[in-house]
């Protein structure tokens, strides 16, 4: 998900998009240029956040699944090449929803490495209330 290209249509929702990476500074600043460079990264290569959000790791039949491949092909038919992690690939990814209190108002935990909630699902949590 290429969450840059939406980076107004999330602000102008009140949301700030904040990119959390495994890598280095110098391979998250790699990754924020390739696929979203509009947005800002934090570096968590000893996975602090990664554990205290409560993200998991994918399991080899999950990366096996039938799923995950299609998810895959279809992302290269539309032009998009997949980022390859140069650290844990099973590390798996969610995202966050988190009001200025810190409180978290919305959780999604990817099942697999191809899944992500939609920017359309996002944005309706707004309009659904969530502030």
């Amino acid at each position: 998900m290429q969450l840059h290209r939406f980076k107004p249509q999330f602000e102008s929702a009140g949301f700030q998009i904040i990119l959390v990476g495994l890598g280095n500074p110098d391979e998250a600043e790699a990754f924020r240029k390739q696929f979203s460079p509009s947005l800002p990264i934090i570096c968590d290569p000893e996975k602090i956040l990664y554990h205290a959000y409560g993200l998991k790791k994918v399991s080899v039949a999950a990366l096996a699944s039938p799923s995950l491949w299609l998810n895959g092909l279809k992302t290269l038919a539309k032009g998009h090449m997949p980022g390859i992690s140069k650290d844990n690939v099973m590390q798996m990814s969610g995202v966050f929803l988190i009001d200025t209190a810190g409180d978290i108002r919305y959780a999604y935990y990817s099942k697999d490495p191809s899944d992500n909630p939609s920017v359309d699902s996002l944005l309706a949590l707004k309009k659904d209330g969530l502030k």
